[in-house]
């Protein structure tokens, strides 16, 4: 194996990796969050909490779509 094949499968591994854990956390929270709105006292965590949460779920959704489905990538100049 030469080094950009090692490089292309680390690079898929990460990849990988990024997308398994925002799949998870998004599970762990929608499942929180309809238990938040069931009941509002629901494992003491405040609503703001919630909010921050959800920002960081955002982001990490964005870098999923832009670093590894490739969604939000530019075509370069075509001279």
């Amino acid at each position: 194996m030469n080094k950009p094949q090692i490089f292309n499968i680390i690079k898929f591994t990460g990849k990988s990796i990024l997308v398994l854990l925002t799949g998870i956390l998004i599970f762990a929270y929608s499942i929180a969050l309809i238990e938040k709105i069931k009941r509002p006292t629901f494992k003491n965590l405040p609503t703001n909490e919630f909010i921050i949460i959800g920002i960081i779920l955002l982001i990490l959704i964005f870098v999923n779509l832009k670093w590894v489905f490739g969604i939000f990538k530019t075509k370069p100049n075509e001279k």
